[in-house]
């Protein structure tokens, strides 16, 4: 089984929404991120994946 945690990270960082580092990377990425770089999480939208489930547990 893969690290799904080590996953998300790469993939977050990818998009532009944290950095990331290993124990052996942490001095030198504390000395050269840009926090203004980020860009927003975008909020999550709850009630579609709740309206998804009511479709397939058969509450509609």
């Amino acid at each position: 089984m893969n690290n799904h945690q080590l996953e998300l990270a790469r993939q977050l960082y990818r998009d532009g929404h944290l950095f990331y580092c290993t124990c052996s990377t942490l001095l030198e990425s504390l000395k050269s991120i840009d926090l203004s770089t980020l860009k927003p999480f975008s909020p999550g939208q709850p009630e579609k994946f709740a309206a998804f489930l009511d479709r397939v547990i058969g509450f509609e």
